[in-house]
């Protein structure tokens, strides 16, 4: 891994590329070794070792629109199913009727922890990636 840097950063060095192409094979190194040690550290007992949700917006080259970096802790989301208990039912059951009315088959009042830990295991083989004209989007499990 430090011969890769290292050639990468000599490239650099030699003008034969950019310092944004640098930084994304940098980047892009990064993350193949992290989604290494990830998969080498996977947990047996069926919860996710998963702790945020990345959302990255990359301009295109010669594009002016925005480059975006969201890191959402999915303890965030647990703490909200937990808070979500504290909502009066007259207000749970309008979201609800809400939600089905624009076809959403999803039941607030049936969800549990454990359904949580399933869905952030499943979340770290997520990986969604969109190519634009203007831009690079990515989503994923970290």
């Amino acid at each position: 891994m430090a011969e890769e840097r290292l050639r990468i950063l000599g490239m650099l060095a030699e003008g034969k590329i950019t310092t944004d192409e640098a930084d994304k094979l940098l980047e892009a190194m990064a993350s193949r070794t992290m989604q290494t040690s990830v998969e080498e550290v996977k947990p047996t007992n069926g919860f996710a070792t998963c702790k945020y949700m990345h959302i990255r917006v990359e301009p295109k080259e010669g594009k002016s629109s925005e480059r975006v970096v969201v890191k959402v802790p999915l303890a965030l989301v647990k703490a909200g199913l937990n808070f979500s208990k504290l909502i009066p039912k007259e207000a749970r059951d309008k979201v609800q009727e809400s939600m089905d009315s624009r076809g959403i088959p999803f039941n607030m009042s049936e969800m549990k922890f454990e359904d949580l830990e399933e869905m952030f295991a499943v979340m770290e083989d997520l990986s969604i990636d969109v190519d634009t004209e203007e831009s690079t989007i990515q989503v994923f499990c970290r």
